[in-house]
């Protein structure tokens, strides 16, 4: 809209998202873009009912009662909207997009929107909630097209999610910009690293979803555990694929693992992370793993740790195992187990790698500031076009 200043001067953040430590993009970019505008009012459900749950794919109908709470707050602060020039909602935003659309306020105003979980992709692909060629997920690829093509700017974490995405809205004039995930770099700060022991400690903590391939990890621990390479593996954490897992080493108890099966607090995991000597990312073999690269991973190597993940379009280019950030093929536990021995072995020599350079060069708030700005001044994003 050429008629916008290039940077918001009166911003509305807007939306019933949750901005808790599993949601650091949301604080991340809410705090970026306030910094770049002169001034912003926030429009928040009065009583939160913690977001919409687009991640999980099955809280939208048990929780009917709550997003209507949150939508009739909403639409009763419409008018705080009024005089400015600007609207941003954070992640999950379609639902919140809808609402906006309903009220008239996606015109006349620029709409910038968070995809982060990109939903048709997550929903269906990944997560496997819907069956892909149902009338269901034609309907959700509907909906996310309806409602992202109301923005004049889409977020999305990796060049592969951006390109996805333009596809979807192809035939709109919405804007896709890469911005990486973002952490709360307060918090994630670099841990100063451990001394090698004769037993290497590695660490994988997540939800549990299909993408992380934690199956993958179990039976790459059972083959280093077969040939005797002296590892501790502890693993932090649940979600849908947890019974299976659970159910695995129940058959077949594996000696060298520890596992909390709780989701922790952040000071939990970053004490945890302190322990470690190797950190392991996500291994699933789906399109959607492929695509993009996992909140751990930005944290381990914020934290300075060496970190083994699969390989992929999103990170292949940035991999180095000098500098500690090291791929090895999707759902390949020999693969997986061969990465984790040479780089107990480089541990152990003289190797001094330094991860959070990675981090600080490809992710940090430095570069997701600089994205954001290239993305909302024209001049100096080629794609950007008027609405």
């Amino acid at each position: 809209m050429s008629d916008l200043p290039v940077m918001p001067q009166r911003l509305a953040i807007f939306g019933a998202y949750s901005d808790h430590d599993l949601y650091q993009r949301n604080r991340i970019l809410v705090n970026i873009l306030e910094e770049l505008s002169g001034e912003t009012v926030y429009v928040r459900p009065e009583t939160r009912s913690a977001g919409h749950g687009f991640s999980s794919g099955k809280t939208i109908f048990s929780r009917v009662g709550g997003l209507l709470r949150d939508a009739w707050s909403l639409w009763s602060q419409r008018s705080l909207l009024r005089g400015c020039d600007t609207v941003f909602v954070p992640y999950p935003a379609y639902l919140d997009i809808a609402l906006l659309w309903i009220s008239g306020q996606t015109r006349r105003k620029r709409l910038i929107v968070d995809a982060f979980l990109e939903l048709h992709s997550t929903v269906v692909e990944d997560r496997k909630l819907i069956p892909h060629k149902s009338l269901r997920a034609r309907m959700l690829l509907a909906f996310q097209r309806f409602t992202l093509g109301k923005a004049d700017v889409v977020l999305i974490d990796t060049a592969e999610q951006a390109t996805l995405l333009r596809q979807y809205l192809a035939g709109t004039d919405t804007q896709v910009a890469e911005i990486p995930v973002g952490i709360d770099e307060s918090i994630w700060t670099e841990i100063p690293r451990q001394a090698m022991a004769e037993r290497a400690r590695l660490l994988f903590w997540g939800t549990f979803i299909p993408l992380h391939g934690v199956e993958h990890i179990v039976a790459a621990a059972r083959l280093l555990e077969s040939q005797g390479v002296d590892v501790d593996l502890r693993i932090i954490g649940d979600g849908q694929v947890a019974p299976s897992i659970w159910a695995d080493l129940e058959r077949a108890p594996l000696n060298t693992l520890s596992w909390e099966r709780r989701i922790v607090d952040t000071d939990t995991l970053r004490g945890a992370i302190a322990e470690a000597h190797i950190v392991l990312g996500a291994f699933g073999d789906s399109l959607k793993a492929a695509s993009v690269v996992p909140y751990k991973v930005h944290q381990a190597l914020a934290s300075g740790r060496p970190t083994i993940t699969r390989s992929g379009a999103a990170i292949n280019a940035l991999a180095d195992e000098h500098t500690g950030l090291i791929v090895c093929p999707p759902a390949d536990p020999a693969a997986l187990a061969g990465a984790i021995e040479e780089t107990i072995a480089r541990l152990k020599s003289d190797w001094s790698p330094a991860p959070r350079t990675v981090y600080e060069q490809h992710f940090s708030n430095r570069v997701i500031k600089e994205s954001l700005i290239a993305a909302l001044d024209p001049r100096l994003n080629p794609e950007c076009t008027d609405r």
